[in-house]
């Protein structure tokens, strides 16, 4: 199984279209092991839009701290699980503990009061930098 999430300094990033990169992370969700970590970078750079892109990784899940409504729609039509809410966590760490069934979540970091964020050809609103 193929997890991915938002990176940003080696942790996962809180907003999903604000990272330097993504994880991707291989298990073995019977022994809850990592098999692998790696990083990647879409040719075309990250942004919002990157939901297909990581989908044709062949991931099975996406971990992240805020997501806006495109990219979750993405992945819904990719038929990739999303959990947001993360915090911003290294990646082994949340990996682990998703795997283990430890990982606290709150809410999605970009449904609610904040600022508006534009850089994904539309707006979203974000509370994470408050």
């Amino acid at each position: 199984m193929k997890i991915a999430l938002p990176v940003l300094e080696g942790k996962l990033c809180a907003h999903f279209g604000h990272c330097e990169t993504f994880g991707f992370v291989e298990v073995n969700p019977d022994t809850k092991e990592i098999l692998n970590i790696e990083t990647k970078t879409p040719q075309e750079g990250v942004s919002c839009k990157s939901a297909d892109w990581i989908a044709k990784q062949g991931v099975s899940v996406v971990l992240a701290g805020g997501m806006g409504a495109r990219p979750m729609e993405a992945f819904k039509m990719n038929n990739v699980k999303v959990i947001s809410g993360c915090e911003e966590l290294p990646i082994e760490q949340i990996v682990k503990e998703y795997l283990n069934s430890t990982l606290k979540t709150g809410e999605n970091q970009c449904q609610g009061e904040g600022h508006d964020h534009t850089h994904c050809h539309h707006s979203h609103k974000c509370n994470h930098h408050k």
